[in-house]
């Protein structure tokens, strides 16, 4: 009998403001991805449904999917198996900030892992997501689960999972136009002001601060930021006038979700009505746009096998 593993990744939203490149949270929309191994064939097939279908390479060698099976293999320096199918399941917006490639990575490492007889401990998952992806603010809470800390030492990725509030939701709202992480990294400068890095700093200790204290009301002095957001939000038409409109129907905070093009509000109620109000600024620019209501996803990258 043919064995098939299955893979459930959480979405991701990174930065939460002042944490940039280091604070990230996992939510509760999830990308499943299935392996079949099938020694009578000797080809990989890919097929993807839901977000990306149409448009995600079907080339397993290309496939951010399969790319991770291998590198997964390689780095324990074995094989995959010569043949089978990878199928992927996306419901998470590509290219829009919620982590869409870190379910790719993680996904695939853990298949890879899985297929190769299973043996990376949980830093050497983390190691590798963080190489591929390039920073670990999306890779920890989608391997993890809750809102996590990270930061890179020599190559090696050091973090820290904190419980949030389940009394808190995320109000994600994402515009059609696509904001790639390149260009969102292209207009960063290559240095900042020392107020602003002591700004930030300020900012993500009072916002973990506040979480801790369940001041929620203070959370969007937390999510104030210097170093990111006043260079991406003019990427996002409408955002800065989404991110007000939210604060004044109760949002206790509101930022850029990662690079963008979708915002994040913080809540304790009328999160359909902050959804709404987030959406109708995108509206008057004629910008369609999809809304979700979402908690944090406590448990993180989850492997079974299907029979």
């Amino acid at each position: 009998m043919r064995k098939t593993w299955h893979v459930r990744i959480p979405a991701t939203t990174a930065n939460l403001g002042a944490g940039f490149d280091s604070l990230g949270m996992a939510l509760t929309i999830y990308n499943d991805f299935y392996f079949t191994a099938d020694s009578q064939v000797d080809t990989i097939t890919v097929t993807v449904s839901g977000k990306g279908e149409g448009t995600l390479s079907g080339d397993f060698s290309r496939n951010l999917i399969g790319r991770a099976m291998q590198y997964a293999a390689t780095a324990k320096h074995t094989a995959l198996p010569s043949g089978g199918h990878l199928r992927a399941v996306n419901r998470i917006p590509l290219n829009r900030g919620l982590g869409s490639s870190s379910t790719a990575i993680v996904g695939g490492l853990l298949l890879g892992d899985a297929v190769t007889e299973g043996s990376l401990s949980t830093q050497e998952l983390l190691d590798l997501a963080t190489l591929m992806e390039g920073h670990p603010d999306n890779v920890a809470p989608a391997i993890l689960g809750g809102l996590t800390v990270s930061i890179q030492e020599n190559k090696r990725i050091f973090c820290q999972k904190l419980p949030f509030p389940e009394a808190l939701q995320a109000v994600v709202v994402v515009p059609e136009a696509e904001v790639p992480t390149a260009a969102a990294r292209k207009v960063l400068p290559k240095q900042v002001p020392h107020a602003a890095a002591v700004y930030n700093a300020g900012r993500v200790g009072f916002f973990l601060a506040s979480l801790w204290a369940q001041q929620y009301d203070q959370l969007q002095y937390g999510m104030q930021d210097m170093l990111h957001v006043p260079y991406r939000l003019p990427l996002i038409t409408g955002g800065k006038e989404a991110l007000q409109a939210a604060l004044a129907v109760g949002a206790k905070g509101a930022t850029i979700s990662g690079s963008g093009s979708t915002l994040i509000a913080i809540a304790t109620a009328n999160a359909p009505q902050i959804a709404a109000a987030m959406a109708a600024v995108f509206a008057s620019y004629h910008i369609r746009t999809e809304s979700h209501i979402l908690h944090c996803d406590e448990e993180g990258a989850r492997i079974s096998t299907v029979v």
